[in-house]
Protein backbone atom coordinates (compact mmCIF):
# COMPACT_ATOMS: atom_id res chain seq x y z
CA UNK A 1 0.00 0.00 0.00
CA UNK A 2 1.41 3.07 -0.78
CA UNK A 3 1.71 6.06 1.37
CA UNK A 4 -1.25 8.16 -0.22
CA UNK A 5 -3.64 5.34 0.26
CA UNK A 6 -2.38 4.59 3.69
CA UNK A 7 -3.53 8.53 4.68
CA UNK A 8 -6.62 8.28 2.64
CA UNK A 9 -6.78 5.00 4.42
CA UNK A 10 -6.57 6.50 8.08
CA UNK A 11 -8.67 9.72 7.63
CA UNK A 12 -11.67 7.11 6.67
CA UNK A 13 -10.77 5.52 9.63
CA UNK A 14 -10.91 8.97 11.69
CA UNK A 15 -14.08 9.81 9.99
CA UNK A 16 -15.59 6.85 11.09
CA UNK A 17 -14.49 6.14 14.52
CA UNK A 18 -15.90 10.11 15.53
CA UNK A 19 -19.00 9.25 13.68
CA UNK A 20 -19.15 6.08 15.27
CA UNK A 21 -18.12 7.37 19.18
CA UNK A 22 -20.21 10.31 18.56
CA UNK A 23 -23.22 8.21 17.54
CA UNK A 24 -21.73 6.02 21.10
CA UNK A 25 -22.11 9.33 23.29
CA UNK A 26 -25.42 10.36 21.61
CA UNK A 27 -26.88 7.16 22.60
CA UNK A 28 -25.58 5.90 25.66
CA UNK A 29 -28.01 6.66 29.03
CA UNK A 30 -26.98 9.99 29.68
CA UNK A 31 -24.55 11.06 32.75
CA UNK A 32 -27.12 11.64 34.98
CA UNK A 33 -27.85 7.71 35.17
CA UNK A 34 -24.85 7.94 37.04
CA UNK A 35 -25.51 7.86 40.95
CA UNK A 36 -21.85 9.87 41.31
CA UNK A 37 -22.93 12.45 38.54
CA UNK A 38 -26.51 13.48 39.20
CA UNK A 39 -26.35 15.64 41.85
CA UNK A 40 -23.87 17.70 39.42
CA UNK A 41 -26.14 17.62 35.75
CA UNK A 42 -29.48 18.10 38.25
CA UNK A 43 -32.70 16.23 36.40
CA UNK A 44 -33.09 18.22 33.22
CA UNK A 45 -30.32 15.95 31.91
CA UNK A 46 -26.39 16.92 30.01
CA UNK A 47 -26.47 19.33 26.83
CA UNK A 48 -23.72 20.12 25.04
CA UNK A 49 -22.61 23.30 27.22
CA UNK A 50 -23.72 21.55 30.40
CA UNK A 51 -21.24 18.65 29.73
CA UNK A 52 -18.86 21.17 28.80
CA UNK A 53 -19.06 22.36 32.30
CA UNK A 54 -18.97 18.85 33.74
CA UNK A 55 -15.96 18.13 32.30
CA UNK A 56 -14.00 21.33 32.99
CA UNK A 57 -14.88 21.41 36.26
CA UNK A 58 -12.67 17.95 36.48
CA UNK A 59 -8.53 18.86 36.49
CA UNK A 60 -8.35 15.85 33.83
CA UNK A 61 -10.88 17.31 31.67
CA UNK A 62 -10.20 20.36 32.12
CA UNK A 63 -6.45 19.16 30.96
CA UNK A 64 -7.98 17.55 28.06
CA UNK A 65 -9.84 20.45 26.68
CA UNK A 66 -6.88 22.59 26.88
CA UNK A 67 -4.79 19.21 24.92
CA UNK A 68 -7.46 19.18 22.04
CA UNK A 69 -7.94 22.59 21.34
CA UNK A 70 -4.30 23.86 21.48
CA UNK A 71 -4.33 20.90 19.05
CA UNK A 72 -7.19 22.30 16.66
CA UNK A 73 -5.30 25.03 16.71
CA UNK A 74 -2.02 23.92 15.97
CA UNK A 75 -3.83 22.72 12.97
CA UNK A 76 -5.26 25.45 12.03
CA UNK A 77 -2.23 27.42 11.64
CA UNK A 78 -1.33 24.51 8.91
CA UNK A 79 -4.30 25.54 7.51
CA UNK A 80 -4.47 29.10 7.40
CA UNK A 81 -0.99 29.09 5.54
CA UNK A 82 -2.21 26.97 2.73
CA UNK A 83 -4.86 28.72 2.12
CA UNK A 84 -5.05 31.92 0.38
CA UNK A 85 -8.16 33.54 1.40
CA UNK A 86 -9.74 35.47 4.99
CA UNK A 87 -12.59 33.48 4.38
CA UNK A 88 -11.86 29.99 3.94
CA UNK A 89 -9.39 30.39 7.33
CA UNK A 90 -11.85 31.96 9.02
CA UNK A 91 -14.44 29.24 7.48
CA UNK A 92 -11.79 26.55 8.90
CA UNK A 93 -11.47 27.81 11.67
CA UNK A 94 -14.75 27.65 13.06
CA UNK A 95 -15.45 24.04 11.68
CA UNK A 96 -12.18 23.29 13.73
CA UNK A 97 -13.02 24.77 16.79
CA UNK A 98 -16.74 22.99 16.89
CA UNK A 99 -16.09 19.63 15.04
CA UNK A 100 -12.72 19.18 15.91
CA UNK A 101 -10.90 15.68 14.23
CA UNK A 102 -14.06 15.70 11.92
CA UNK A 103 -12.83 18.71 10.36
CA UNK A 104 -8.82 17.73 10.38
CA UNK A 105 -9.98 14.61 8.44
CA UNK A 106 -12.47 16.11 6.10
CA UNK A 107 -9.44 18.50 5.16
CA UNK A 108 -7.10 16.26 4.63
CA UNK A 109 -9.50 14.33 2.87
CA UNK A 110 -10.08 17.71 0.48
CA UNK A 111 -6.23 17.94 -0.02
CA UNK A 112 -6.05 13.71 -1.31
CA UNK A 113 -9.11 15.04 -3.53
CA UNK A 114 -7.63 17.60 -4.89
CA UNK A 115 -4.45 16.14 -6.23
CA UNK A 116 -5.28 12.66 -8.13
CA UNK A 117 -2.41 10.84 -8.65
CA UNK A 118 -0.57 12.42 -7.03
CA UNK A 119 1.85 10.60 -4.55
CA UNK A 120 3.87 12.38 -3.23
CA UNK A 121 2.55 13.78 0.23
CA UNK A 122 4.73 17.16 0.43
CA UNK A 123 2.54 18.17 -3.17
CA UNK A 124 -0.75 16.74 -1.46
CA UNK A 125 -0.06 18.71 2.05
CA UNK A 126 2.25 21.19 2.15
CA UNK A 127 1.63 23.21 -1.42
CA UNK A 128 0.26 26.51 -1.03
CA UNK A 129 -3.15 26.94 -2.56
CA UNK A 130 -2.64 29.16 -6.51
CA UNK A 131 -4.10 32.78 -5.50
Amino acid sequence: MNLRRTVFAYFIFVLAAMTWVSWYASTAPTITSLPHYAALAGKEGVNVIKGFEIVCAEPWGLATMFDAYFGFLAFWLYVAWRERTLGARAGWLVALLLLGNFAIAAYALLCLRASPGETDPGKIFFARKAA
